[in-house]
């Protein structure tokens, strides 16, 4: 037998389902909420903001300062974190000192987008605050489901924290239009309040398990914990798939609405009325259902299927900007609600006993290699082709390059499948 067939998760690993209740998962997974809410609303209506001062590869490197920090914060931080956690409790504290970072941060770009919308380098230093923050957050509360939930519900665990998860982003998309509709800093200072009210959520559903140990490890808080991990065949392209996952997301978060707005010369009210909705029902059927269906059909057949899907549907609008394409946005959306959730679940099953912050780290540095290139080089691309696509002025490349970008990851994943150890 294998240490990874030998391997649980936390104290409870071999436990019923008792020990991680529905209600434990969901306080659990509140705090995704609040953070894709506050990033999503940057993403994607900061563009908005700055489109007429400056152009789509300047706009993909703002979006795009997401990823750097994602490169090695979550690196830094989960190792930190292993290093000097012995219990629950050491892990939320890192995470609320930066809660409290991020909530001031977003604050401060509502600031700016009242009082100096179009002045850049004031957005690029509340921004430097804003992604270090997040992806600061991120290391100690991902490293908490494998220290908290055992293997036989890591899906049902995913599914709990992309439901919240896609709720922020529902919210940020639907809500963040008409926000700024009525003030430039108002999505900014609602995602900043719902950062906070997220984490005390998550507080009020750790407060029984503040004192359980965490797993300890011979590499904890090192590098060679995370390089020991990369050495792993299944975990290197799980997080390779990953950092192309994050690539497409990212380049579609920076570009969508402006793809709408100036290519197709929609208004931004339209945009979160009409289309984010689709989209809404489509994350709203897949998010809370993809983790619990995994469990019990198989995680990388579901995740292979729904990328499938998902590639395929983000061709449509870059080759047709037809009505029609509209159709199809809630069974591209469910695609991509579940490719959104079921990553981090595989992840917990590869995973040996020990360094779970360096495994969030590593999970976080691919995201951010591929949210740091994708509006970068999406962006770059949109420039380039606009003399040949000017019906959309260049922006209808955006869905192309998500597309090939999705389709690519597919092999990654199919080597994966044939792991017996997932199973």
């Amino acid at each position: 037998m294998t240490s990874r067939s030998r391997a649980g998760h936390g104290p409870d690993a071999g436990g019923s389902a008792d020990s991680a209740p529905l209600g434990f998962l969901v306080a659990l997974g509140a705090p995704a909420a609040g953070l894709a809410l506050g990033v999503t609303v940057i993403s994607t209506y900061l563009p908005v903001l700055v489109e007429q001062t400056t152009n789509a590869v300047v706009i993909g490197a703002l979006v795009g300062g997401e990823g750097f920090f994602g490169i090695f914060m979550p690196t830094l931080l989960g190792a930190f974190s292993d290093r000097t956690a012995r219990r629950v409790r050491d892990r939320v504290v890192l995470l609320v000192g930066c809660a409290v970072v991020l909530a001031l941060a977003l604050l401060a770009v509502g600031v700016v987008a009242e009082l100096s919308p179009h002045v850049l380098v004031w957005y690029v230093v509340a921004l430097v605050f804003v992604y270090a923050a997040y992806y600061g957050y991120l290391a100690p509360y991902w490293a908490l489901y494998p220290d908290l939930v055992p293997r036989d519900r890591s899906g049902r665990s995913r599914s709990a924290e992309s439901t919240w998860r896609v709720t922020g982003v529902g919210l940020a998309l639907v809500g963040g239009g008409l926000l700024l509709d009525v003030a430039a800093g108002l999505p900014f200072f609602v995602a900043a309040a719902a950062v906070v009210c997220a984490t005390v959520v998550l507080l009020v559903g750790l407060r029984s398990r503040m004192d359980r140990a965490v797993v300890i490890d011979a590499d904890r808080g090192r590098l060679s914990g995370t390089r020991r991990l990369m050495g792993d065949p299944a975990i290197r392209r799980l997080c390779l798939a990953e950092g192309l996952w994050n690539f497409a997301l990212s380049s579609l978060r920076a570009f969508v609405v402006l793809f709408f707005v100036v290519g197709m010369h929609r208004s931004s009210s339209f945009v979160s009325t009409v289309i984010f909705p689709l989209v809404a029902v489509g994350i709203a059927i897949a998010a809370p259902t993809a983790g619990w269906i995994a469990d019990r059909w198989g995680h990388l057949r579901l995740l292979l299927t729904a990328l499938v899907v998902y590639a395929a549907g983000m061709a449509l609008p870059g080759i047709w900007q037809e009505t029609w394409v509209i159709a199809a946005i809630p069974l591209v959306a469910m695609g991509a609600a579940t490719v959104m959730t079921l990553p981090f679940s595989v992840l917990m099953r590869l995973l040996p006993e020990g360094n779970h912050g360096a495994a969030s780290g590593l999970f976080g540095l691919c995201r951010g290699l591929g949210a740091t290139l994708g509006p970068v080089l999406t962006g770059a691309v949109i420039v380039l082709v606009r003399p040949v696509m000017d019906g959309t002025e260049g922006y209808a490349a955006m869905w192309l390059c998500c597309s090939a970008i999705l389709f690519l990851s597919v092999p990654l994943l199919w080597g994966l499948r044939h792991d017996d150890r997932i199973h």
